[in-house]
């Protein structure tokens, strides 16, 4: 049973076997501070502990013996009784005065702090290597799977292993260099055209799918502005899809001045869309941008492909007409 002590909450180790009683008397052997005690280990607050029985007449042996702390010498009083005549002290329900055993040591792994922290430090070690192989693309065996995964996160792919040599190709020979892809640069507007700009542009495709046979769609949104100082319009612009090699797949040229919803993307015939994007003006029927002005458009690809973010796919966007307004 473990002991705390109430005026040093110094932790000792006692006996349970050594209290015969309801409760005992024990003395701290650090501050020896004396409490009492019960089989349970609760501390007694003192006003509880069990009264003593006293007989008339006789001194207060019982309560000696179980005194811890000396108080002086006994003061000189008159002559008492004789040894004959004196009662026999009754004994007190409770045991005598119980020593305290042994302190409880701390736990173990209390005494060795630097075993836990050369154990930390080693496991984050070799964390921090893994990681960085995995970053690096470099991590061998079963853990290549993972290599790979981080490879496409981070929007590369892991270099393939050289091809086999030939049948009857010399042993020597060098294999063919990679063939580099170069892209091309972006479109430039005819010079009468440099004052109208994009102002910005964003394409997504996830969850847009036509339910009156367009497919899976592919929506680029965004402004155009005009920097001029004359009014221009209508503006017309294009768009051009590419591959992963920057080489143009498809186009759709549209009007400035028409924004469609998800909702319309996905119920509205692919006819009914082109034919708002084809208007003068488009929805809006706002044909000229004025200087500083901002204008919406919208282009719309119908059945591309449904992983176009794996394939690496973009687009380019130019503006292809905007006449001077009178």
């Amino acid at each position: 049973m473990v002991v705390t002590c109430p005026e040093c909450s110094t932790r000792f180790s006692l006996d349970i076997g050594r209290i015969s009683g309801p409760t005992a008397k024990v003395r701290c052997s650090r501050c020896r501070h004396v409490f009492r005690i019960t089989r349970a280990g609760n501390i007694v607050a003192p006003d509880l502990a069990p009264p003593e029985v006293k007989t008339q007449g006789a001194p207060p042996q019982s309560k000696a013996q179980e005194e811890v702390s000396w108080a002086g010498p006994p003061k000189l009083a008159g002559p008492g009784p004789a040894p004959e005549t004196q009662a026999a002290p009754e004994k007190e329900a409770a045991p005598q005065f119980v020593p305290v055993l042994e302190e409880v040591p701390p736990p173990p792994e209390t005494r060795r702090p630097w075993l836990w922290i050369s154990v930390l430090l080693l496991a984050a070690l070799v964390l921090g290597g893994l990681s960085w192989m995995a970053w690096q693309g470099n991590l061998p065996g079963q853990l290549k799977p993972l290599s790979v995964m981080i490879q496409r996160l981070k929007g590369q792919e892991m270099p393939a292993k050289p091809p086999a040599p030939a049948a009857g190709a010399e042993a020597g020979a060098s294999a063919p260099a990679p063939t580099l892809v170069t892209p091309p640069p972006p479109p430039v507007p005819a010079a009468d055209l440099v004052d109208l700009a994009e102002a910005w542009a964003q394409a997504h495709y996830q969850g847009l799918v036509n339910t009156k046979g367009g497919g899976q769609l592919l929506l680029i949104q965004g402004e155009v502005v005009n920097k001029g100082k004359s009014p221009r319009g209508p503006i017309r612009l294009k768009a051009t899809l590419t591959d992963a090699q920057h080489r143009p797949l498809r186009e759709e040229v549209v009007y400035a001045g028409t924004t469609i919803s998800d909702t319309e993307l996905k119920t509205l015939t692919p006819e009914e869309i082109k034919g708002r994007l084809a208007k003068p003006g488009g929805r809006s029927q706002e044909r000229v941008l004025k200087p500083g002005e901002k204008q919406p458009f919208t282009v719309v690809f119908f059945g591309v492909p449904n992983n176009l973010a794996e394939i690496q796919s973009g687009f380019q966007l130019v503006v292809v007409e905007g006449p001077v307004a009178p």
